[in-house]
């Protein structure tokens, strides 16, 4: 990998090989995600969507292959310094204390460099974005689970504001899985404003539809390799989700936007 593309890259997976129960998952992956990006990991159950952002946040060890974070080994990094960097939103967030919620968004401000004002703003303004902010003193276990996701969006989404935004990375794992219609809209816009101020911001989705619609491009996965990166038209063809899922799709163009819908 040439130094330059280590070093403009937001994330760097350089001939990642990633293996769970002496299986190969992945094989010579060499991806990088840039700021100013939204990204979808697409690919069937067991091609290692998650398994690659867990590796990304420091979760999981590759078996060979290394990862670079804005340029800079993973292993070099501080978790503290990673944590102000980096955020990571897994499809469900294990939390059984009695933290209301605005106490829970603030626990993604630990290693925050912000004022105790600024914090206090940010959790309202978070809070705000996810329709939250009229449930701030409710404790969080008698919250949905819809609405428990949402305020762990709040919460790493706040734990990147005291970095540029062009330094911020969202990681997001299945995060709209819990959500209903509107919220899930909700979620996908947000990261992509995150995007558009110069984040970078990598999904694992499942709804190709979904994908389509937000993300500016879709990396397909098919165990153990990338078999499509690009935009929604180029990486979701019939054949490509042939391949992937061993489905006959059908691929209608959608009348407003162009992209195209999967059936």
């Amino acid at each position: 990998m040439q130094r330059d593309t280590l070093t403009n890259a937001a994330i760097s997976l350089d001939q990642i090989e990633l293996t769970m129960a002496g299986k190969t998952i992945v094989e010579a992956c060499q991806l990088q995600f840039h700021a100013g990006q939204h990204c979808a990991l697409l690919g069937p159950n067991g091609a290692g969507k998650s398994s690659l952002i867990r590796l990304i946040g420091g979760e999981l060890q590759a078996k060979s292959g290394s990862v670079a974070i804005h340029g800079r080994a993973q292993q070099d990094w501080s978790l503290p310094e990673l944590s102000r960097h980096m955020a990571i939103l897994p499809q469900r967030s294990q939390l059984n204390f009695h933290f209301s919620v605005s106490e829970v968004v603030g626990l993604g401000l630990l290693h925050s460099t912000l004022s105790l004002k600024q914090q206090r703003q940010l959790i309202r303004e978070r809070l705000q974005v996810v329709d939250m902010w009229q449930l701030r003193e409710r404790s969080y276990p008698q919250l949905s689970g819809g609405e428990q996701q949402r305020v762990h969006y709040a919460r790493v989404t706040a734990q990147l504001a005291s970095v540029p935004e062009s330094k911020r990375i969202l990681l997001l794992d299945e995060a709209t899985s819990s959500l209903d219609l509107s919220h899930r809209q909700m979620l996908m816009e947000d990261a992509n404003r995150i995007a558009s101020e110069g984040g970078c911001v990598v999904s694992v989705v499942h709804d190709l539809n979904l994908a389509a619609r937000y993300c500016q491009r879709l990396v397909l996965l098919a165990p153990p390799k990338v078999i499509a990166d690009g935009n929604a038209k180029q990486v979701l063809s019939k054949e490509n989700i042939a391949k992937a899922f061993d489905y006959p799709a059908t691929i209608i163009e959608h009348s407003d936007s162009q992209q195209p819908i999967v059936l």
